[in-house]
């Protein structure tokens, strides 16, 4: 379901109220509360804070790929637009609309050491990697 009129002009990406929990001892524990941001084509933008404090988990949250590991994600507005210039609501796509929308649309270099970037190859190396995986490029 398109969402255009629901993105603010040169916007790529859209949050609104964010948060994130997760179940313990039949306890909901709060990782992520109320976040907000949008980010603007050509800008970039740093998620910033200590150990634990809720940085991998919002990128998974927004990747679709929290729900799979028991997080419990609730946000008011999760818009993305494609490359196609289509907006989505990310929250509405199911799981092999995002398995288009991963690596095409958007991804994620993971922090945990044996997924993250290979210091042996360069960065632009396994960037092309990636893209040519999602998009089935040749070298």
């Amino acid at each position: 379901m398109p969402h255009s009129d629901e993105l603010d002009a040169g916007n790529v990406l859209a949050v609104e109220n964010l948060n994130i929990a997760f179940m313990q001892d039949q306890q909901k524990i709060a990782a992520v509360r109320n976040l907000s941001f949008s980010l603007q084509r050509g800008e970039t933008l740093a998620i910033v804070g200590e150990s634990g404090s809720g940085k991998s988990v919002t990128a998974l949250a927004l990747m679709r790929l929290l729900e799979q590991a028991g997080g419990l994600v609730q946000c008011d507005k999760m818009l993305l637009q494609r490359r196609s210039r289509e907006v989505i609501e990310l929250s509405e796509q199911s799981a092999a609309q995002m398995r288009h929308v991963r690596g095409a649309d958007m991804a994620m270099i993971f922090q945990e050491p044996m997924t993250s970037l290979n210091p042996v190859f360069t960065v632009g190396e396994q960037i092309a990697e990636s893209i040519r995986l999602h998009q089935n490029a040749s070298p």
